[in-house]
C-alpha cells in the first residue's frame, strides 16, 4: 500500500511513493515531538501521544527534538537556521546551534568508498591516507591525506548509506508535511509541504560534491584578484559526486581570533569588502559564512570554506539589494520600503505607509550606535520578518543573504566592538551608487528602457485591434468583486436550503400522515399504503434533523475539507 506520487516543483523531480512500512518511523517521530512538548503535530498525524509539559522556549525544545530525530532532523534545523522567513529570529538562533559531529565511520568503508568513486586503489592516488578523520558530520567525513606530488590535501568523502537514509527521512516528511497541512498555522509565509520541497532542494546540493566544486572554483576565481581573500584549490580530476579533494589550509577559525587584534580587524574588513563584491558585483555569494567556515591566515588574510550552500542574484535582485543596501546607509526608509515591496509577492492590499514606519523604526537602531551597543537582534533578518508579517514574500535568495548578513553581523560585533557599522560601510555605499549612477551604467539602462519602449509601441497597434474586435464581437465582460457580497451569498445559500429542507420535511410528514391514515386501503390485506407512509414520515424527520443540524454546524462544516481528508484515507489504503 502506497501513497500516491508527490510531485516536486520547485527542483523538477519526483518523490518515489511513501510506503506503509514508514509508519513505524512516523510513530517514533511523533513520540519524540511529544516528548519534547509538542504532542498536538503527533495527534494531528493520527498518532495518540502523551505531551510533556516543559516550561523551556520553543526554540530550544525544537532544536532538542531534532537532535533526537536523528542526522535527517539534524540537517533540516540546519537548513531552517538560515531562513528568517520561515522561522522567527529566537528559534533561528537556537538551530544555529545544532551540532552536526556523528559517530566516525570505520576507515575500511571510507577507503573502499574512495576507491569505488576513483576507480583505482588508494595507494595509487595517495602517498598516505590519514585513517582518523579531522571532522565528522552527518553528510559528509574529512580526512587529511598526501597526494604521490606530495602535496597536502583535505578529502571530502560522503557517509556510505547516508543518501538512502535522507531520502527515506525526506519521504517520511513529506507524509508529516501533507498529514498537517491545513492544520497548524506556521510563523512564516510557507506552508508544511514547501518546507518540505525546500529541505529537498538543499539536499539534492549538498549530496551532490561536483556543485559544491564547481561553487568553490567560481568563487576563488572572482576574487583571484581581491587582496587577502581565499579559497580552497579543487583538484577536479579527482572529485566525484561523493568524494571531493581539496587543497589543505591550515590557518586559525575566525572566532578564536583575539577580539580587537589588528589580525581580527584585519580579517573583518576583508569579509566586509568580499561580502560587498558577492551581492553587488559577483551576484553569487557564500550562504553560510559562519565563523567555522572561514579561517584566518597570517596577516589576517581570509579563506572562505565549505561551499555547500551558495546563492545567485539575478540583476533584478541585485538592483534591489542595491535599494536597500544605500537606503539603510543614507537613512532612506522610502527606498528600503519600497524596495522590499516590489521585490516580493503578495495577495494582499499591503498598508505602504505603516510598513515604510516599521522599516523607520528598524534603521533607528543603526544610526550613530557601535556594535556593541547594537541589540543582539539587530540585523536584516529583522527587515525580512517585517516583510513577512505584512504578507510580502520575498525570493528566498533574499532569505538566505539576510541570515548570512546577521551572522557577519555577529562576527563583526566580537572583533569590531567599538565601530559604528553604518559608517564603516558608507565608503563602500558611495562607490555602490557612483557605479549605479556612472556613465556606462545609465546608457546601457537608457537603451533598455528604449528597447522595451520600442518593443511595446510596436505591440500597440496590433494589441488596441484585438481590444476593439473583442469589443465589437462582445467579448469582454468586465467583473467586480465585493468581499462583503461573498458572505451574503454564503448567508442566501445557507436560508435557500434551510427553506428547501423545510419545505420538504412538512410535504412529506404531511403525505407521510395521509397514507398511515386508518381508512387507507390494504391489498391483498397488507397495508402497503401504511408502510409507504411510515417511511415517507421518516424521511421527513431526517430531513427536519438535517435542517436542525445546519442551522446550528453551517458555519462549521465544510464539505470540501471533509471530503479531502476522505480521499488523503482512501488513497492511502487504497492507492
Amino acid at each position: 500500500m502506497t501513497v500516491g506520487l508527490i510531485a516536486n516543483a520547485t527542483i523538477g523531480v519526483q518523490v518515489p511513493p511513501i510506503s506503509v512500512q514508514d509508519l513505524p518511523r512516523i510513530t517514533e517521530v511523533a513520540l519524540v515531538l511529544a516528548s519534547h512538548g509538542f504532542g498536538e503535530l503527533g495527534r494531528l498525524v493520527g498518532v495518540e501521544t502523551r505531551n510533556k509539559q516543559s516550561d523551556s522556549p520553543f526554540g530550544m525544545r525544537l532544536r532538542l527534538a531534532l537532535a533526537d530525530l536523528g542526522p535527517t532532523f539534524i540537517k533540516l534545523g540546519q537548513v531552517l537556521s538560515v531562513r528568517p522567513d520561515i522561522l522567527p529570529a529566537d528559534v533561528l538562533d537556537e538551530l544555529a546551534h545544532l551540532q552536526d559531529d556523528a559517530p566516525r565511520v570505520e576507515f575500511g568503508q571510507i577507503k573502499t568508498l574512495v576507491e569505488q568513486e576513483l576507480l583505482r586503489p588508494l595507494e595509487e592516488v595517495f602517498q598516505s591516507f590519514d585513517e582518523e578523520p579531522i571532522a565528522s558530520a552527518s553528510i559528509a567525513q574529512v580526512h587529511t591525506a598526501t597526494l604521490l606530488d606530495g602535496r597536502r590535501v583535505a578529502v571530502k568523502v560522503q557517509r556510505p548509506g547516508i543518501e538512502k537514509l535522507l531520502r527515506s527521512d525526506l519521504h517520511i516528511l513529506y507524509t508529516l508535511a501533507h498529514l498537517i497541512e491545513g492544520q497548524i498555522k506556521f510563523p512564516g509565509l510557507y506552508t508544511p509541504v514547501e518546507i518540505a520541497q525546500e529541505f529537498q532542494a538543499a539536499m539534492e546540493s549538498e549530496l551532490d560534491f561536483l556543485q559544491e566544486a564547481r561553487a568553490c572554483e567560481r568563487f576563488r576565481a572572482q576574487h583571484r584578484n581581491v587582496n587577502g581573500v581565499h579559497a580552497p584549490e579543487v583538484y577536479r580530476e579527482l572529485g566525484t559526486r561523493r568524494v571531493m579533494v581539496m587543497a589543505m589550509v591550515d590557518g586559525m577559525r575566525l572566532n578564536r581570533v583575539v577580539p580587537g587584534s589588528e589580525e581580527g580587524k584585519a580579517a573583518m574588513r576583508r569579509l566586509i569588502e568580499s561580502w560587498y563584491l558577492q551581492l553587488f558585483e559577483h551576484g553569487f555569494f557564500h550562504g553560510d559564512p559562519h565563523p567555522g567556515n572561514l579561517l584566518v591566515l597570517p596577516g589576517g588574510e581570509l579563506c572562505f570554506l565549505d561551499f555547500g550552500l551558495t546563492g545567485h542574484l539575478t540583476g533584478e535582485m541585485q538592483d534591489v539589494m542595491t535599494s536597500v543596501f544605500t537606503g539603510l546607509v543614507f537613512r532612506d526608509a522610502e527606498t528600503v520600503a519600497l524596495a522590499i515591496y516590489r521585490a516580493g509577492a503578495t495577495n494582499e492590499r499591503v498598508d505602504l505607509k505603516a510598513f515604510r514606519g516599521e522599516i523607520q523604526r528598524l534603521m533607528s537602531k543603526y544610526q550613530g550606535a557601535s556594535l556593541a551597543r547594537l541589540s543582539e537582534n539587530s540585523s536584516l533578518t529583522e527587515f525580512i520578518q517585517v516583510a513577512s508579517l505584512y504578507r510580502i514574500q520575498l525570493p528566498r535568495e533574499f532569505a538566505v543573504i539576510a541570515r548570512a548578513t546577521s551572522i557577519v553581523d555577529g562576527i563583526a560585533r566580537r572583533l569590531l566592538p567599538d565601530v559604528d557599522i553604518v559608517e564603516e560601510v558608507r565608503p563602500l555605499a558611495a562607490r555602490l551608487m557612483q557605479t549605479r549612477l556612472g556613465p556606462e551604467r545609465l546608457s546601457a539602462d537608457a537603451m533598455r528602457l528604449m528597447q522595451h519602449a520600442q518593443s511595446a509601441f510596436r505591440d500597440l497597434p496590433t494589441q488596441a485591434n484585438q481590444l476593439l474586435t473583442d469589443l465589437e464581437r462582445g467579448r469582454i465582460s468586465v467583473t467586480t468583486r465585493d468581499p462583503e457580497s461573498e458572505e451574503l451569498r454564503t448567508e442566501i445559500r445557507h436560508a435557500a436550503i434551510r427553506v428547501s429542507l423545510a419545505i420538504c420535511a412538512l410535504a412529506l410528514g404531511v403525505s407521510g400522515a395521509i397514507l398511515i391514515a386508518p381508512w387507507s386501503p390494504q391489498p391483498w390485506g397488507v397495508p402497503l399504503l401504511a408502510i409507504a407512509g411510515a417511511g415517507v414520515s421518516m424521511v421527513a424527520l431526517v430531513m427536519f434533523a438535517g435542517l436542525v443540524a445546519h442551522w446550528l454546524f453551517a458555519t462549521r462544516f465544510h464539505p470540501r475539507e471533509w471530503s479531502r481528508r476522505l480521499m488523503a484515507v482512501v488513497r492511502f489504503f487504497v492507492g
